[in-house]
Protein backbone atom coordinates (compact mmCIF):
# COMPACT_ATOMS: atom_id res chain seq x y z
CA UNK A 1 0.00 0.00 0.00
CA UNK A 2 1.15 3.41 -0.87
CA UNK A 3 2.23 6.15 1.66
CA UNK A 4 -0.37 9.29 1.76
CA UNK A 5 2.22 12.12 2.05
CA UNK A 6 1.27 15.82 1.98
CA UNK A 7 3.11 17.83 -0.40
CA UNK A 8 4.08 21.51 1.61
CA UNK A 9 1.84 24.22 0.84
CA UNK A 10 2.21 28.08 1.75
CA UNK A 11 -1.25 27.79 3.00
CA UNK A 12 -1.95 29.59 6.34
CA UNK A 13 -4.25 27.70 8.55
CA UNK A 14 -7.37 26.97 7.37
CA UNK A 15 -6.58 27.60 4.01
CA UNK A 16 -4.94 24.59 3.10
CA UNK A 17 -8.44 22.92 3.40
CA UNK A 18 -9.46 25.09 0.04
CA UNK A 19 -5.89 23.64 -1.79
CA UNK A 20 -5.66 20.70 -4.18
CA UNK A 21 -5.78 17.59 -1.96
CA UNK A 22 -3.59 14.22 -2.89
CA UNK A 23 -4.81 11.43 -4.74
CA UNK A 24 -5.26 8.22 -2.83
CA UNK A 25 -6.65 5.44 -5.06
CA UNK A 26 -5.25 2.28 -2.56
CA UNK A 27 -6.22 2.04 0.47
CA UNK A 28 -3.75 3.06 3.54
CA UNK A 29 -3.95 2.82 6.98
CA UNK A 30 -4.09 5.73 9.94
CA UNK A 31 -2.74 6.25 12.54
CA UNK A 32 -5.75 5.96 15.69
CA UNK A 33 -5.51 7.48 18.75
CA UNK A 34 -8.05 6.31 21.67
CA UNK A 35 -10.40 3.51 21.23
CA UNK A 36 -12.76 3.20 18.34
CA UNK A 37 -16.19 1.35 19.90
CA UNK A 38 -15.61 -1.87 19.24
CA UNK A 39 -19.19 -1.90 17.17
CA UNK A 40 -18.53 0.98 15.05
CA UNK A 41 -17.54 -0.79 11.72
CA UNK A 42 -18.76 0.30 7.85
CA UNK A 43 -17.51 3.07 5.77
CA UNK A 44 -17.78 6.68 5.90
CA UNK A 45 -18.07 8.27 2.60
CA UNK A 46 -17.35 12.05 1.64
CA UNK A 47 -17.70 13.99 -1.48
CA UNK A 48 -16.29 17.72 -2.43
CA UNK A 49 -14.42 19.46 -4.35
CA UNK A 50 -10.58 18.26 -4.46
CA UNK A 51 -8.90 19.67 -7.19
CA UNK A 52 -9.03 23.97 -7.25
CA UNK A 53 -5.73 24.81 -10.06
CA UNK A 54 -5.46 23.18 -12.70
CA UNK A 55 -2.18 23.19 -14.61
CA UNK A 56 -2.73 24.32 -17.88
CA UNK A 57 -0.28 25.71 -20.87
CA UNK A 58 -3.06 27.08 -22.60
CA UNK A 59 -4.15 29.61 -19.82
CA UNK A 60 -2.36 32.72 -19.72
CA UNK A 61 -1.16 32.25 -15.94
CA UNK A 62 -0.06 28.73 -16.53
CA UNK A 63 -3.34 27.60 -14.67
CA UNK A 64 -6.94 27.65 -14.40
CA UNK A 65 -7.75 28.24 -10.97
CA UNK A 66 -11.27 27.91 -10.14
CA UNK A 67 -13.04 30.62 -8.24
CA UNK A 68 -15.66 29.23 -6.33
CA UNK A 69 -15.66 26.84 -3.56
CA UNK A 70 -18.72 25.10 -4.72
CA UNK A 71 -16.63 24.37 -8.40
CA UNK A 72 -14.09 22.33 -7.24
CA UNK A 73 -13.52 19.50 -9.48
CA UNK A 74 -14.55 16.05 -7.30
CA UNK A 75 -13.25 13.66 -4.98
CA UNK A 76 -15.25 11.35 -2.68
CA UNK A 77 -13.24 9.77 -0.14
CA UNK A 78 -14.26 6.27 1.85
CA UNK A 79 -12.82 5.85 5.32
CA UNK A 80 -13.16 1.91 5.67
CA UNK A 81 -13.63 1.41 9.78
CA UNK A 82 -13.01 -2.09 10.43
CA UNK A 83 -13.59 -4.99 13.69
CA UNK A 84 -10.29 -4.37 15.01
CA UNK A 85 -11.04 -0.73 15.18
CA UNK A 86 -8.11 -0.23 12.47
CA UNK A 87 -9.33 2.94 9.60
CA UNK A 88 -8.23 2.46 5.98
CA UNK A 89 -8.73 5.52 3.61
CA UNK A 90 -8.57 6.24 0.12
CA UNK A 91 -10.23 8.51 -2.40
CA UNK A 92 -10.55 9.10 -5.65
CA UNK A 93 -10.67 12.35 -8.70
CA UNK A 94 -14.05 11.93 -10.04
CA UNK A 95 -13.32 14.68 -12.51
CA UNK A 96 -10.42 13.91 -14.38
CA UNK A 97 -12.35 13.70 -18.25
CA UNK A 98 -13.75 17.43 -17.40
CA UNK A 99 -9.96 18.34 -15.77
CA UNK A 100 -8.70 17.16 -19.01
CA UNK A 101 -10.77 19.54 -21.27
CA UNK A 102 -9.76 22.52 -18.92
CA UNK A 103 -5.79 21.23 -19.22
CA UNK A 104 -6.28 21.47 -23.09
CA UNK A 105 -8.38 24.49 -23.27
CA UNK A 106 -7.24 26.75 -20.69
CA UNK A 107 -10.89 27.64 -19.53
CA UNK A 108 -13.87 25.75 -17.72
CA UNK A 109 -16.12 24.53 -20.08
CA UNK A 110 -20.08 24.63 -19.87
CA UNK A 111 -21.66 26.44 -17.01
CA UNK A 112 -20.55 26.23 -13.62
CA UNK A 113 -21.70 27.65 -10.63
CA UNK A 114 -19.38 30.70 -9.72
CA UNK A 115 -18.24 33.08 -12.36
CA UNK A 116 -14.65 31.12 -13.13
CA UNK A 117 -12.95 34.54 -15.29
CA UNK A 118 -13.28 38.08 -13.29
CA UNK A 119 -11.24 39.65 -16.11
CA UNK A 120 -13.81 38.70 -18.85
CA UNK A 121 -15.38 41.43 -20.53
CA UNK A 122 -18.97 41.55 -21.48
CA UNK A 123 -17.49 41.85 -25.20
CA UNK A 124 -15.85 38.07 -24.86
CA UNK A 125 -18.70 37.02 -23.26
CA UNK A 126 -20.93 38.10 -26.31
CA UNK A 127 -19.24 36.66 -29.01
CA UNK A 128 -18.78 33.52 -27.18
CA UNK A 129 -23.09 33.18 -28.00
CA UNK A 130 -22.25 32.91 -31.50
CA UNK A 131 -18.99 31.24 -31.44
CA UNK A 132 -18.59 27.08 -30.98
CA UNK A 133 -16.65 25.95 -28.23
CA UNK A 134 -14.73 23.16 -29.03
CA UNK A 135 -14.43 22.32 -25.70
CA UNK A 136 -18.25 22.36 -24.27
CA UNK A 137 -18.62 18.95 -22.78
CA UNK A 138 -20.64 16.90 -24.36
CA UNK A 139 -24.36 15.52 -22.08
CA UNK A 140 -23.85 13.25 -19.22
CA UNK A 141 -25.21 10.43 -21.32
CA UNK A 142 -23.36 10.27 -24.39
CA UNK A 143 -19.71 11.90 -22.47
CA UNK A 144 -17.42 9.82 -20.58
CA UNK A 145 -18.26 9.01 -16.45
CA UNK A 146 -15.55 11.58 -15.54
CA UNK A 147 -16.49 14.23 -18.01
CA UNK A 148 -18.63 15.82 -14.99
CA UNK A 149 -18.06 17.36 -11.82
CA UNK A 150 -20.85 16.00 -9.24
CA UNK A 151 -19.87 16.59 -5.80
CA UNK A 152 -22.64 17.71 -3.42
CA UNK A 153 -24.00 14.75 -1.88
CA UNK A 154 -24.12 10.72 -2.39
CA UNK A 155 -26.83 8.04 -1.83
CA UNK A 156 -26.11 4.53 -1.74
CA UNK A 157 -28.04 2.21 -3.63
CA UNK A 158 -30.76 5.01 -5.08
CA UNK A 159 -33.58 3.57 -6.81
CA UNK A 160 -33.85 3.56 -10.57
CA UNK A 161 -30.14 2.39 -10.83
CA UNK A 162 -30.07 -1.14 -9.46
CA UNK A 163 -30.51 -3.12 -12.84
CA UNK A 164 -28.47 -0.50 -14.38
CA UNK A 165 -25.78 -1.67 -17.09
CA UNK A 166 -23.02 -0.10 -15.66
CA UNK A 167 -23.07 -1.73 -12.30
CA UNK A 168 -20.27 -4.51 -11.72
CA UNK A 169 -22.04 -7.83 -10.27
CA UNK A 170 -21.56 -7.63 -6.47
CA UNK A 171 -23.17 -8.29 -3.81
CA UNK A 172 -21.62 -6.18 -1.17
CA UNK A 173 -23.65 -3.38 0.45
CA UNK A 174 -23.80 -0.63 -0.80
CA UNK A 175 -24.03 -1.99 -3.94
CA UNK A 176 -23.41 1.31 -6.20
CA UNK A 177 -23.29 5.37 -4.98
CA UNK A 178 -24.84 8.09 -6.67
CA UNK A 179 -23.39 11.36 -6.51
CA UNK A 180 -25.69 14.48 -7.01
CA UNK A 181 -25.66 18.23 -7.28
CA UNK A 182 -27.56 21.49 -7.72
CA UNK A 183 -28.75 20.52 -11.19
CA UNK A 184 -30.34 17.52 -13.16
CA UNK A 185 -26.86 15.31 -14.15
CA UNK A 186 -26.13 11.97 -11.52
CA UNK A 187 -22.79 10.31 -11.20
CA UNK A 188 -22.77 6.56 -10.19
CA UNK A 189 -19.58 5.54 -8.65
CA UNK A 190 -18.08 1.88 -7.64
CA UNK A 191 -18.55 1.67 -3.89
CA UNK A 192 -15.49 0.18 -2.89
CA UNK A 193 -12.90 1.77 -5.71
CA UNK A 194 -14.61 4.87 -6.20
CA UNK A 195 -14.39 5.30 -9.72
CA UNK A 196 -16.82 6.64 -11.55
CA UNK A 197 -19.30 4.24 -13.82
CA UNK A 198 -21.60 6.36 -15.74
CA UNK A 199 -22.98 10.40 -16.15
CA UNK A 200 -26.32 10.66 -16.60
CA UNK A 201 -29.25 12.62 -15.96
CA UNK A 202 -32.94 12.08 -14.06
CA UNK A 203 -34.19 12.57 -17.94
CA UNK A 204 -32.89 8.95 -18.25
CA UNK A 205 -35.33 7.56 -15.47
CA UNK A 206 -37.85 9.38 -16.90
CA UNK A 207 -38.17 11.64 -20.10
CA UNK A 208 -40.96 14.30 -18.46
CA UNK A 209 -37.90 15.20 -15.70
CA UNK A 210 -36.22 17.51 -18.13
CA UNK A 211 -35.44 20.80 -15.74
CA UNK A 212 -32.11 21.25 -15.61
CA UNK A 213 -32.56 22.16 -11.65
CA UNK A 214 -32.86 19.87 -8.83
CA UNK A 215 -31.98 19.75 -4.92
CA UNK A 216 -28.27 18.39 -4.35
CA UNK A 217 -30.36 17.20 -1.07
CA UNK A 218 -33.52 14.77 -2.12
CA UNK A 219 -35.66 12.97 0.32
CA UNK A 220 -35.19 9.41 0.96
CA UNK A 221 -37.94 7.18 2.91
CA UNK A 222 -35.68 4.54 4.27
CA UNK A 223 -38.57 2.33 5.06
CA UNK A 224 -39.95 2.38 1.62
CA UNK A 225 -37.37 3.00 -0.10
CA UNK A 226 -39.02 6.18 -2.68
CA UNK A 227 -36.63 8.77 -3.40
CA UNK A 228 -37.90 12.24 -3.66
CA UNK A 229 -36.70 15.45 -5.66
CA UNK A 230 -38.06 18.01 -7.90
CA UNK A 231 -36.99 19.06 -11.46
CA UNK A 232 -37.05 22.39 -12.37
CA UNK A 233 -37.34 23.75 -16.00
CA UNK A 234 -36.56 27.22 -16.85
CA UNK A 235 -38.60 29.27 -19.54
CA UNK A 236 -41.40 31.90 -20.10
CA UNK A 237 -43.35 29.79 -17.53
CA UNK A 238 -41.19 28.08 -15.30
CA UNK A 239 -42.35 24.69 -13.35
CA UNK A 240 -41.27 22.82 -10.94
CA UNK A 241 -41.87 19.12 -11.13
CA UNK A 242 -42.21 17.55 -7.88
CA UNK A 243 -41.47 13.91 -8.06
CA UNK A 244 -41.08 10.16 -6.50
CA UNK A 245 -39.30 7.32 -7.75
CA UNK A 246 -40.34 4.18 -5.76
CA UNK A 247 -38.82 0.27 -6.29
CA UNK A 248 -41.31 -1.53 -8.08
CA UNK A 249 -39.90 -5.27 -9.07
CA UNK A 250 -43.31 -5.39 -11.70
CA UNK A 251 -42.77 -2.86 -13.77
CA UNK A 252 -40.50 -3.09 -16.64
CA UNK A 253 -37.26 -1.71 -15.56
CA UNK A 254 -37.80 -2.34 -11.87
CA UNK A 255 -38.84 1.48 -11.10
CA UNK A 256 -41.53 3.36 -11.25
CA UNK A 257 -41.30 7.17 -11.71
CA UNK A 258 -44.02 9.34 -10.35
CA UNK A 259 -44.73 13.21 -10.86
CA UNK A 260 -46.56 14.37 -7.31
CA UNK A 261 -47.33 17.72 -8.72
CA UNK A 262 -46.36 20.93 -11.04
CA UNK A 263 -46.05 24.21 -9.54
CA UNK A 264 -45.69 26.96 -12.41
CA UNK A 265 -46.35 29.63 -10.02
CA UNK A 266 -43.56 30.35 -8.29
CA UNK A 267 -40.55 32.30 -9.06
CA UNK A 268 -37.74 29.72 -10.28
CA UNK A 269 -34.89 29.73 -7.75
CA UNK A 270 -31.76 28.34 -6.50
CA UNK A 271 -33.13 25.67 -3.80
CA UNK A 272 -30.18 23.58 -2.24
CA UNK A 273 -32.71 21.24 -0.57
CA UNK A 274 -36.19 20.87 0.72
CA UNK A 275 -37.92 19.13 3.32
CA UNK A 276 -40.47 15.96 3.64
CA UNK A 277 -42.65 14.70 6.25
CA UNK A 278 -44.68 11.51 6.63
CA UNK A 279 -47.35 12.92 4.91
CA UNK A 280 -46.18 15.64 3.01
CA UNK A 281 -43.58 17.27 0.59
CA UNK A 282 -42.70 20.51 1.58
CA UNK A 283 -40.60 22.97 -1.32
CA UNK A 284 -39.47 26.27 0.49
CA UNK A 285 -39.20 28.53 -2.39
CA UNK A 286 -36.55 30.94 -0.46
CA UNK A 287 -35.25 34.26 -1.96
CA UNK A 288 -32.62 33.10 -4.52
CA UNK A 289 -34.02 34.07 -7.84
CA UNK A 290 -33.30 33.90 -11.21
CA UNK A 291 -33.07 36.66 -13.17
CA UNK A 292 -34.89 36.84 -16.08
CA UNK A 293 -36.59 33.65 -15.81
CA UNK A 294 -33.10 31.72 -16.16
CA UNK A 295 -32.29 33.50 -19.67
CA UNK A 296 -28.85 35.12 -18.67
CA UNK A 297 -27.40 31.71 -17.40
CA UNK A 298 -26.05 30.62 -21.13
CA UNK A 299 -24.48 34.62 -21.12
CA UNK A 300 -22.78 34.43 -17.95
CA UNK A 301 -22.23 30.61 -18.12
CA UNK A 302 -22.73 30.52 -14.11
CA UNK A 303 -25.20 30.26 -11.48
CA UNK A 304 -24.28 33.08 -9.01
CA UNK A 305 -24.28 35.79 -11.48
CA UNK A 306 -27.25 34.67 -12.73
CA UNK A 307 -29.55 34.96 -9.25
CA UNK A 308 -31.05 38.60 -8.69
CA UNK A 309 -28.48 40.48 -6.46
CA UNK A 310 -30.42 43.14 -4.91
CA UNK A 311 -32.55 41.70 -1.84
CA UNK A 312 -36.19 42.17 -1.87
CA UNK A 313 -37.82 43.07 1.55
CA UNK A 314 -41.32 42.18 0.39
CA UNK A 315 -40.64 38.75 -1.57
CA UNK A 316 -42.19 36.50 0.74
CA UNK A 317 -41.20 32.74 1.32
CA UNK A 318 -43.05 30.15 -0.16
CA UNK A 319 -44.15 26.66 1.29
CA UNK A 320 -46.02 24.37 -1.42
CA UNK A 321 -47.24 21.48 0.59
CA UNK A 322 -47.82 18.38 -1.26
CA UNK A 323 -49.75 15.01 -0.09
CA UNK A 324 -46.54 12.59 -0.83
CA UNK A 325 -48.31 9.74 -1.07
CA UNK A 326 -51.69 10.53 -3.43
CA UNK A 327 -49.95 14.20 -5.30
CA UNK A 328 -51.44 16.79 -5.44
CA UNK A 329 -51.37 20.25 -3.94
CA UNK A 330 -52.68 20.51 -0.88
CA UNK A 331 -52.37 24.30 0.63
CA UNK A 332 -49.35 27.05 0.60
CA UNK A 333 -48.10 29.26 3.48
CA UNK A 334 -45.45 31.98 3.89
CA UNK A 335 -43.26 33.68 5.95
CA UNK A 336 -40.80 36.78 5.57
CA UNK A 337 -38.28 36.67 3.27
CA UNK A 338 -35.26 34.65 3.72
CA UNK A 339 -32.41 32.42 2.34
CA UNK A 340 -31.48 28.98 3.28
CA UNK A 341 -28.61 25.99 1.92
CA UNK A 342 -29.49 22.95 4.47
CA UNK A 343 -32.70 21.77 6.11
CA UNK A 344 -31.92 20.55 9.47
CA UNK A 345 -35.14 18.49 10.19
CA UNK A 346 -39.25 18.54 9.28
CA UNK A 347 -42.21 16.34 10.58
CA UNK A 348 -45.76 16.17 11.06
CA UNK A 349 -47.14 17.52 14.50
CA UNK A 350 -50.20 19.04 16.14
CA UNK A 351 -53.50 17.22 14.53
CA UNK A 352 -52.40 18.25 10.97
CA UNK A 353 -49.75 20.56 11.26
CA UNK A 354 -46.16 20.67 9.71
CA UNK A 355 -42.89 21.48 11.89
CA UNK A 356 -39.92 22.69 9.80
CA UNK A 357 -36.58 23.08 10.93
CA UNK A 358 -34.01 25.48 8.52
CA UNK A 359 -30.95 27.10 9.05
CA UNK A 360 -31.49 30.26 7.63
CA UNK A 361 -29.67 33.55 6.58
CA UNK A 362 -30.75 37.01 6.56
CA UNK A 363 -30.36 37.32 2.83
CA UNK A 364 -28.49 35.68 -0.25
CA UNK A 365 -25.39 37.16 0.07
CA UNK A 366 -23.25 34.54 1.34
CA UNK A 367 -23.07 32.53 -2.00
CA UNK A 368 -20.83 35.41 -2.54
CA UNK A 369 -18.81 35.27 0.68
CA UNK A 370 -18.02 31.65 -0.56
CA UNK A 371 -15.51 32.78 -3.41
CA UNK A 372 -12.30 30.81 -2.22
CA UNK A 373 -10.18 34.16 -2.65
CA UNK A 374 -12.65 35.15 0.65
CA UNK A 375 -12.12 31.91 2.26
CA UNK A 376 -8.53 31.55 2.04
CA UNK A 377 -8.28 35.17 3.50
CA UNK A 378 -11.24 35.06 6.04
CA UNK A 379 -11.17 38.98 8.08
CA UNK A 380 -13.44 40.56 10.08
CA UNK A 381 -13.78 42.79 7.14
CA UNK A 382 -14.58 39.29 5.30
CA UNK A 383 -15.86 36.91 8.11
CA UNK A 384 -17.44 33.82 7.40
CA UNK A 385 -21.26 33.42 8.17
CA UNK A 386 -23.53 30.80 9.12
CA UNK A 387 -26.88 30.21 9.44
CA UNK A 388 -29.55 30.25 12.07
CA UNK A 389 -31.44 27.27 13.13
CA UNK A 390 -35.41 28.66 12.56
CA UNK A 391 -38.55 26.71 13.37
CA UNK A 392 -41.66 26.92 10.94
CA UNK A 393 -45.17 25.41 11.87
CA UNK A 394 -47.40 25.24 9.19
CA UNK A 395 -50.76 24.88 10.86
CA UNK A 396 -53.78 22.91 9.87
CA UNK A 397 -52.13 22.15 6.12
CA UNK A 398 -55.21 20.52 5.17
CA UNK A 399 -58.15 22.31 6.67
CA UNK A 400 -58.40 24.89 4.32
CA UNK A 401 -56.95 23.22 1.19
CA UNK A 402 -57.43 25.34 -1.96
CA UNK A 403 -57.49 29.10 -0.04
CA UNK A 404 -55.30 31.41 0.42
CA UNK A 405 -51.93 31.45 0.90
CA UNK A 406 -51.48 31.53 5.07
CA UNK A 407 -48.71 32.53 7.41
CA UNK A 408 -45.79 30.43 8.75
CA UNK A 409 -45.84 30.29 12.28
CA UNK A 410 -41.96 30.74 13.80
CA UNK A 411 -41.71 29.99 17.36
CA UNK A 412 -38.01 30.80 17.42
CA UNK A 413 -35.00 32.00 15.93
CA UNK A 414 -31.87 30.52 17.71
CA UNK A 415 -28.99 33.22 18.32
CA UNK A 416 -25.67 33.55 15.83
CA UNK A 417 -23.53 31.77 18.62
CA UNK A 418 -26.18 28.27 18.19
CA UNK A 419 -25.43 28.94 14.60
CA UNK A 420 -25.50 25.50 12.47
CA UNK A 421 -24.61 24.35 9.06
CA UNK A 422 -24.30 21.29 7.75
CA UNK A 423 -27.11 19.68 9.98
CA UNK A 424 -27.74 16.54 10.05
CA UNK A 425 -29.79 14.33 12.92
CA UNK A 426 -30.00 10.60 13.99
CA UNK A 427 -30.56 8.51 10.25
CA UNK A 428 -33.69 7.11 11.78
CA UNK A 429 -35.57 10.35 12.41
CA UNK A 430 -35.53 12.25 9.17
CA UNK A 431 -38.70 12.75 8.00
CA UNK A 432 -39.67 12.39 12.08
CA UNK A 433 -40.12 14.24 15.61
CA UNK A 434 -36.50 14.02 16.98
CA UNK A 435 -34.76 15.99 19.42
CA UNK A 436 -31.13 16.69 18.63
CA UNK A 437 -29.20 18.36 15.64
CA UNK A 438 -25.86 18.23 14.78
CA UNK A 439 -23.79 20.59 12.86
CA UNK A 440 -20.76 22.89 12.40
CA UNK A 441 -20.84 25.78 14.29
CA UNK A 442 -19.00 29.10 13.98
CA UNK A 443 -17.79 31.75 16.98
CA UNK A 444 -18.44 35.72 17.01
CA UNK A 445 -17.41 35.82 12.75
CA UNK A 446 -15.51 38.94 13.34
CA UNK A 447 -13.09 37.95 16.33
CA UNK A 448 -12.66 34.43 14.90
CA UNK A 449 -11.19 34.35 11.53
CA UNK A 450 -11.90 30.83 10.73
CA UNK A 451 -14.46 29.19 8.27
CA UNK A 452 -15.37 26.54 11.51
CA UNK A 453 -14.79 26.50 14.88
CA UNK A 454 -17.33 23.75 16.34
CA UNK A 455 -19.14 20.73 16.47
CA UNK A 456 -22.36 21.88 18.26
CA UNK A 457 -25.34 19.55 19.58
CA UNK A 458 -28.62 21.73 19.35
CA UNK A 459 -31.71 20.30 21.89
CA UNK A 460 -34.60 21.62 19.28
CA UNK A 461 -36.99 20.44 21.74
CA UNK A 462 -35.28 23.21 24.40
CA UNK A 463 -34.06 25.86 22.32
CA UNK A 464 -33.40 28.40 25.19
CA UNK A 465 -30.75 25.67 26.74
CA UNK A 466 -27.07 26.03 26.06
CA UNK A 467 -26.18 23.69 23.44
CA UNK A 468 -23.26 21.09 23.94
CA UNK A 469 -20.47 21.79 21.89
CA UNK A 470 -16.51 20.53 20.96
CA UNK A 471 -13.82 22.05 19.55
CA UNK A 472 -10.01 22.62 19.77
CA UNK A 473 -8.24 26.12 19.42
CA UNK A 474 -7.08 26.07 15.65
CA UNK A 475 -9.13 23.23 14.79
CA UNK A 476 -11.67 23.21 11.80
CA UNK A 477 -14.37 20.19 11.85
CA UNK A 478 -16.37 19.32 8.76
CA UNK A 479 -20.18 17.59 9.05
CA UNK A 480 -20.80 15.75 11.82
CA UNK A 481 -22.30 12.32 10.66
CA UNK A 482 -24.11 10.60 13.55
CA UNK A 483 -23.95 6.96 13.84
CA UNK A 484 -26.05 4.79 16.38
CA UNK A 485 -25.23 2.31 18.40
CA UNK A 486 -26.67 -1.23 17.34
CA UNK A 487 -28.33 -2.48 19.48
CA UNK A 488 -29.38 0.56 21.21
CA UNK A 489 -32.92 1.59 22.79
CA UNK A 490 -35.11 2.81 19.96
CA UNK A 491 -34.21 6.56 18.63
CA UNK A 492 -37.03 8.17 20.45
CA UNK A 493 -35.57 6.54 24.24
CA UNK A 494 -31.73 7.07 23.16
CA UNK A 495 -31.92 9.24 20.53
CA UNK A 496 -28.17 10.31 21.34
CA UNK A 497 -26.63 6.90 22.16
CA UNK A 498 -23.92 6.73 19.67
CA UNK A 499 -20.99 8.72 18.33
CA UNK A 500 -20.30 11.40 15.89
CA UNK A 501 -17.92 11.52 12.92
CA UNK A 502 -16.13 14.52 11.43
CA UNK A 503 -13.12 15.26 9.38
CA UNK A 504 -11.08 17.69 11.27
CA UNK A 505 -8.56 20.04 10.07
CA UNK A 506 -4.98 21.10 12.21
CA UNK A 507 -4.79 24.75 10.94
CA UNK A 508 -1.05 24.29 12.73
CA UNK A 509 0.08 21.11 11.48
CA UNK A 510 -1.73 21.45 8.17
CA UNK A 511 -3.01 17.97 8.16
CA UNK A 512 -6.41 16.43 9.07
CA UNK A 513 -7.70 13.60 11.10
CA UNK A 514 -11.25 11.68 11.31
CA UNK A 515 -12.15 12.48 14.88
CA UNK A 516 -15.01 10.27 16.99
CA UNK A 517 -16.65 12.00 19.58
CA UNK A 518 -19.40 10.43 22.17
CA UNK A 519 -22.67 11.93 20.88
CA UNK A 520 -24.43 12.14 24.46
CA UNK A 521 -21.24 14.01 26.21
CA UNK A 522 -19.94 15.54 23.08
CA UNK A 523 -15.74 14.52 24.17
CA UNK A 524 -13.55 12.79 21.61
CA UNK A 525 -13.05 8.73 21.92
CA UNK A 526 -10.81 8.47 19.34
CA UNK A 527 -9.15 10.03 15.99
CA UNK A 528 -7.48 8.65 12.87
CA UNK A 529 -4.57 11.06 11.74
CA UNK A 530 -3.66 11.57 8.19
CA UNK A 531 -0.12 12.54 7.15
CA UNK A 532 -1.58 15.07 4.81
CA UNK A 533 -4.60 18.12 4.56
CA UNK A 534 -8.27 16.76 3.95
CA UNK A 535 -10.02 19.14 1.33
CA UNK A 536 -13.23 20.82 3.06
CA UNK A 537 -15.85 18.85 1.20
CA UNK A 538 -19.68 19.15 1.43
CA UNK A 539 -21.41 15.96 2.55
CA UNK A 540 -21.26 12.28 3.72
CA UNK A 541 -22.94 9.34 4.44
CA UNK A 542 -22.29 6.19 6.82
CA UNK A 543 -23.06 2.87 5.40
CA UNK A 544 -22.84 0.32 8.72
CA UNK A 545 -21.15 -3.13 7.90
Amino acid sequence: MSALASKPLKAPGCAIGFENAIEQREPVALRVKGQIPPWLRGNLYRTGPGTFRVPSSAAPSGSVDLTHWFDGLGMTHRFEITSSGSVMYRNHSTADGLKKRIEKSGSVPGVTFGDQDPCETIFSKFFTMFKPNPETPPKPIDGAADEVNIQVTLTPDMPGFASHHSLPSSTTTPRFLVAKSDNDTLQILDPETLKPLHATTYAELDPRLDGHISAAHSCRDKTTDEFYNFSLKMGGRPVYKVFRVRPNASAEKGFEVDILTEINDAPPAYLHSFVMTQKYVVLCIWQADFKYYGATIPLNRNIASSLEKKWNPNRNTLFYVIDRHTGGLVSKFKSPPFFCFHAINAYDSGSDDVTIDLSVYDDHSVIDLLYLDTLRNLSAEKPMRMGRARRFILENVSSQAGKSVREAVIPFTLSQSSSIELPTVHPALYHKPYRFAYGMNKLDPKTHHTFADRIIKLDMSQPNFEPKTWGVPGYTPGEPIFVPRPGAASPSDAEDDGVILSLVLDGETQKSMLVVLDAKEMKEVARAEMETHFPFVFHGVFTPA
